[in-house]
């Protein structure tokens, strides 16, 4: 049922891509401060995953922030998804076996 749901990621309250099983969206954004989030299901809560549906980043000319994106599968969060920042190795990891989804994301 997770796969069914697919909620969009949203960057400074701007909606720039869905998201998309074994998939990763990249965006060039300026320095200084952005809020990411996914907007999930209103009725999904987070009781019992870890992570969070919303994730600042402070970013600085130069540096790439990785967050992975994690479904929380269970009866009352079927499909929802939280985000946590992950190293730069493990992101570089991660995105090597994904593919690329198209998004809005110019300069943010």
């Amino acid at each position: 049922m997770g796969f069914a749901v697919q909620p969009n990621y949203v960057i400074d309250g701007q909606v720039i891509a869905g998201s998309q099983p074994a998939g990763f969206v990249a965006c060039d954004l300026t320095p200084g401060r952005h809020e990411v989030a996914v907007a999930n299901m209103p009725l999904s809560s987070n009781l019992f995953g870890h992570g969070s549906e919303k994730v600042t980043v402070d970013l600085r000319g130069g540096n790439t922030v990785y967050l992975s994106a994690e479904p929380q599968m269970g009866l009352m969060t079927p499909g929802q998804i939280t985000l946590i920042q992950v190293t730069e190795n493990q992101g570089r990891a991660d995105v090597a076996t994904l593919h690329q989804t198209s998004g809005a994301c110019g300069k943010a």
